[in-house]
């Protein structure tokens, strides 16, 4: 089974100087997700799960234009974090909301995990993982433990191919329980894909299931131009 992590295009975070909380694509990230979505070719995956906000709709739609897959999914449980912190950046300026995410990235590990942010990103991240087990149970993938690593039955898998298009916060969840790591409030900064790129993860058969092995990460090669390998 392979499955494929891709994160949505370049979003239009400021606009008339204003942060806005579910912004659409810019033109570059448009442009990143036809790139992104030419890469494969038509029902090479058999289903795309997706994330309910605009920017990963968004960049859906040249994957559905190609017949990507014959399914898609969209999935409440792929949203980005969004603790009541960052709410409240919400109609400030672009400056203002540099300042906050500058001091925020300052703070100890300690403060990392003892704010408010660091138990929404808790809840965040238990909420993703009982979602993905559960959505992966229904096609026949089966975690049986993760005592050494995340060890799946997937003798009864309904699906070989599957691509979820999220973000970087959901995306660092799906990559640590796939691969069975440890997760913190600041995992999302260790696993930071650019827009559009493509991640992908092969089951491996060991002991008496199968384990997930990154196979590529951060792949934008397709992309050609500099101008659209952005973070």
């Amino acid at each position: 089974m392979e499955i494929v992590l891709i994160r949505h295009g370049q979003p239009e975070w400021v606009k008339d100087g204003e942060y806005t909380v579910d912004p659409g694509l810019t033109e570059i990230g448009k442009k990143q997700a036809e790139k992104s979505a030419s890469f494969f070719s038509e029902n090479s995956m058999d289903e795309i799960w997706v994330s309910p906000l605009s920017r990963a709709q968004e960049t859906l739609k040249p994957f559905e234009e190609r017949n990507i897959a014959p399914k898609v999914k969209t999935f409440e449980w792929l949203r980005e974090a969004l603790d009541d912190d960052e709410k409240k950046l919400i109609g400030e300026s672009q400056e203002t909301i540099r300042e906050y995410f500058d001091h925020r990235n300052t703070r100890s590990f300690e403060d990392w995990m003892e704010t408010t942010h660091g138990s929404y990103m808790k809840g965040f991240s238990e909420n993703i993982i009982k979602n993905f087990d559960e959505s992966l149970s229904n096609v026949g993938v089966i975690s049986i433990n993760d005592r050494y690593d995340r060890l799946l039955d997937l003798s009864n898998n309904k699906i070989n191919n599957l691509m979820i298009i999220s973000h970087a916060g959901t995306m660092s969840t799906l990559l640590s329980y796939l691969l069975n790591l440890p997760l913190y409030p600041w995992t999302w900064r260790k696993f930071l894909p650019r827009h559009a790129a493509h991640t992908f993860l092969r089951s491996t058969e060991i002991s008496s299931g199968h384990f997930f092995r990154m196979k590529e990460f951060n792949n934008v090669s397709f992309m050609g131009s500099d101008e659209l390998k952005t973070y």
